[in-house]
């Protein structure tokens, strides 16, 4: 037994272990056992065992008994599941421990870049290299708004795990909703050449939730679906109700995914080949959907487009 607490063991846990399991049912076992043989014993030969035959089917019943029951008890409450459990709770913190380096190597990744081009742009101009005005300040001031937008997301991420993710819940038009999502982009979806589309079925129910957070979800898909989207190609927004529950999807007719990276859309810093978002929008609108009690999926596939649904709390 180690000296001290290994840092894997169970917050809350007794180290060292409390004894438990193997002896006590082994007992019992053989407690059970020596009953029933003397209840045998005096069954078939109206008393206690002494000597001869009477000995042999309650000696066989106990041994039975012993070896085809303690074992599954060891097994069942003993060493056998502590191991499991131990190996179990390694293995959990091995993979957040992995995922922890991988956020940080992203995380500054994502920084450094902004970063090179204030410090690149800013010292052009200190230096005398390009003049000071409204052109040359526009990469500082793009980079700026990059990454005050990774902040914030970096935030809502922190508030998400911390639990304390916190919801002004209202009911709230689907149609209003989506509407209001579709004219924000309009100008956005003109310029690349993409059709713009809202369709809300007839008598929906309102949506029981954050207007401020689900308007940032149907932000990204729709930002996300315009810039994946050829010119030529379209975006629709739908919305339609079901049992107590209204979907809301964003599909479009752009390049798709491929089902290895769809497979991971959810994950931190995920990003499609091109992508110049920070790779975190969806694992964020999949906090918010879920903090709502609802869920989000995306179906795609590579040349026919993506869609993705949003499953939410009717009012």
């Amino acid at each position: 037994m180690p000296p001290g607490r290994p840092p894997w063991w169970p917050e809350g846990e007794q180290w060292p272990p409390r004894r438990r399991g193997p002896p006590f049912h082994f007992l019992r076992v053989i407690f059970f056992g020596v009953v029933i043989w003397l209840l045998v014993a005096v069954l078939l030969t109206g008393s206690l065992p002494g000597h001869g035959w009477q000995w042999i089917v309650p000696v066989l019943l106990f041994f039975f008994l012993v070896f085809a029951f303690s074992p599954r008890r060891w097994r069942g409450m003993g060493v056998g599941q502590r191991i499991r459990e131990l190996t179990e709770a390694a293995r959990r913190l091995e993979d957040t421990d992995a995922r922890r380096r991988t956020f940080l190597a992203e995380l500054a990744h994502e920084l450094r870049t902004p970063l090179a081009v204030v410090r690149a742009q800013a010292e052009a101009i200190a230096d005398g290299v390009y003049p000071g005005d409204a052109d040359h300040l526009a990469p500082v001031l793009e980079a700026t708004a990059s990454m005050e937008a990774l902040v914030a997301d970096l935030r809502t991420l922190a508030e998400s795990e911390a639990g304390a993710l916190t919801l002004n819940r209202a009911p709230i038009a689907a149609e209003d909703l989506l509407n209001e999502t579709a004219a924000a982009h309009r100008a956005a979806a003109e310029a690349a050449g993409v059709a713009l589309s809202v369709d809300v079925a007839a008598r929906l129910p309102a949506v029981d939730g954050d207007a401020v957070r689900l308007r940032r979800v149907l932000d990204n898909l729709v930002a996300n679906a315009i810039g994946h989207t050829p010119a030529g190609g379209s975006v629709t927004l739908r919305a339609e109700g079901a049992e107590r529950l209204v979907a809301v999807s964003v599909a479009d007719t752009g390049s798709g995914m491929e089902p290895e990276l769809a497979g991971r859309a959810f994950e931190r810093f995920t990003k499609a080949p091109g992508s110049r978002g920070s790779g975190l929008g969806l694992s964020i609108a999949k906090d918010i959907v879920e903090a709502h009690g609802g869920d989000i999926r995306l179906e795609s596939e590579p040349g026919s487009g993506t869609t993705v649904t949003v499953r939410l709390p009717a009012a």
